[in-house]
């Protein structure tokens, strides 16, 4: 019990008090000198590569295709490739791009509904590097956050993410050079992503033209084109409707095609024809597009091409 002069409750307090200060003190040190919690990737293993896609942000991407040694993964100009372990990320959610010292990036970020995947799908590139188009298809894909956009002002043009005719999406990259490039796969979240080098040369045949909702990969711009004509491309057009219009030097129509696209709504979508025309010489012009629902006039892909 208390003693009455108290000197028991006064002992308590006393000793509350020295544990109160302790505490403090020691809350004190451990403040000395804090920073934020970071996450950093661990080491890179043998054969992977330190890959940061953002300031702040560092992941390891496991390389695709052969390394040499401490150097990383090679730039190469092979037309195609593939790669990729499962189906399970079934949209595309971002496309990202930065320009590093030497080098630029395109980042797909990959998900599963609207959540990030893990693992990075199967996918195939086509690579015309001369041409300036690298395209990359994923199977599996049936959604996407993003259907185009500018890039850079350097060797990076535009992107376009596409409906590919044989199922899944494909996403077309145009560089105004030639150049080389390499795949890095990226998990956990489940990231492809595409570095572009520079080739050094000029593009040896123009970049596939756009105008309006309208993009025409084949033919090119002054092409000499034979009969049968294909014409491929994808467009955003009303309806998903193209019309093809091939006329003469003189103005005269050798042939007139409605196509539709595969998708119009969601993104853009996929349309390629192919059609006999009669012979004919000299400088013609190919129209792909549609008329304008404001005052009928074209909207749409121009372009100069040759008769054979």
């Amino acid at each position: 019990m208390f003693a009455p002069d108290g000197s028991l409750a006064r002992g308590h307090f006393l000793f509350a008090a020295i544990l109160l200060f302790v505490e403090l003190l020691a809350a004190a040190c451990s403040n000395v000198g804090s920073v934020e919690p970071t996450v950093a990737a661990s080491a890179p293993a043998s054969g992977e590569e330190s890959v940061s896609s953002d300031p702040g942000e560092a992941t390891v991407g496991v390389a695709v295709g052969e390394t040499t040694g401490s150097s990383g993964v090679p730039f190469v100009a092979k037309p195609e490739m593939s790669g990729g372990s499962s189906y399970k990320a079934d949209t595309i959610l971002a496309v990202r791009y930065g320009a590093h010292q030497g080098y630029e990036r395109v980042v797909l970020d990959l998900g599963t509904g609207d959540e990030p995947a893990e693992t990075v799908p199967e996918w195939t590139l086509m690579s015309s590097a001369d041409d300036g188009l690298l395209r990359v298809t994923l199977p599996s894909m049936s959604g996407t956050g993003v259907s185009n956009g500018k890039l850079g002002d350097a060797l990076l043009e535009s992107f376009h993410v596409v409906r590919a005719p044989e199922g899944g999406m494909f996403v077309d990259f145009f560089a105004r050079k030639t150049f080389v490039y390499r795949m890095l796969e990226l998990s956990n979240p489940a990231r492809l992503v595409v570095d572009f080098k520079p080739g050094g040369e000029d593009l040896e045949a123009p970049l596939p033209a756009v105008g309006g909702n309208t993009v025409v990969v084949e033919p090119r711009a002054g092409a000499r084109i034979e009969d049968p004509l294909t014409v491929c491309g994808y467009s955003r057009n009303f309806e998903a409707s193209n019309t093809v219009l091939l006329t003469d030097s003189d103005g005269k129509v050798v042939i007139r095609r409605t196509v539709l696209s595969n998708d119009w709504t969601s993104t853009w979508g996929y349309f390629e024809t192919t059609v006999e025309i009669p012979p004919f010489s000299g400088k013609g012009t190919l129209r792909v597009g549609v008329k304008s629902a404001r005052d009928g006039s074209f909207e749409g892909v121009e372009m100069p091409v040759r008769g054979s």
